[in-house]
């Protein structure tokens, strides 16, 4: 019983930063802040594919790979919490580093050779990846995160997902802005 209540818990506050949270200049927490709550509760709605050399206490590893003041508060944000009994384990990493021991990947790159290469490295490890903008689940991502109307939104695109090896929550899916399969829309 204890687990249905953390799972609605979950989805309560994923549904209050989706719908409730308006990103404006009076706002106690900025663009940055919210985007990086959402990084953390996405973690909390897909499955990875079951890993025999991961052990219960291993750490839940996530890497930064960019700059700016979202991977800032990302890195700030996730610094201290848990992903079940993992600890949260954030890496600033470069765009051509290995991806090795990474469970997610939150990616602020603007150049697209670059991005190609990070997406591809990341559904090959199985690694999630987030990043900005509302073609970043065009174009290999899962998680696109963009502002619409005031309001923190994301996209996933499924195809992405399943190339990585990755299964999202219908529940995560049923609170996403636009679902797209990158197979069908010809992004690549």
């Amino acid at each position: 019983m204890s687990e249905r209540r953390s799972t609605i818990r979950r989805l309560l506050v994923l549904a209050t930063l989706l719908f409730g949270v308006r990103v404006e200049a009076q706002s106690p927490m900025d663009e940055s802040q919210v985007k990086a709550m959402f990084v953390y509760n996405f973690l909390k709605f897909v499955e990875w594919p079951a890993d025999t050399s991961l052990r219960a206490k291993d750490p839940f590893v996530v890497v930064i790979i960019g700059e700016g003041a979202t991977a800032d508060a990302t890195e700030r944000f996730l610094e201290t919490k848990t992903i079940g009994e993992r600890p949260l384990v954030v890496r600033r990493i470069d765009w051509d580093e290995s991806l090795t021991g990474a469970r997610a990947a939150f990616v602020v790159e603007r150049d697209a050779k670059r991005l190609r290469r990070i997406l591809s490295a990341a559904a090959s490890a199985g690694v999630l990846t987030i990043g900005e903008g509302e073609s970043f689940a065009t174009r290999g991502g899962v998680i696109g995160l963009l502002v619409e109307d005031r309001k923190v939104r994301f996209d996933v695109d499924t195809s992405a997902a399943q190339n990585a090896h990755l299964r999202v929550s219908s529940k995560l899916l049923a609170l996403t802005r636009n679902v797209r399969s990158s197979e069908r829309s010809g992004a690549q």
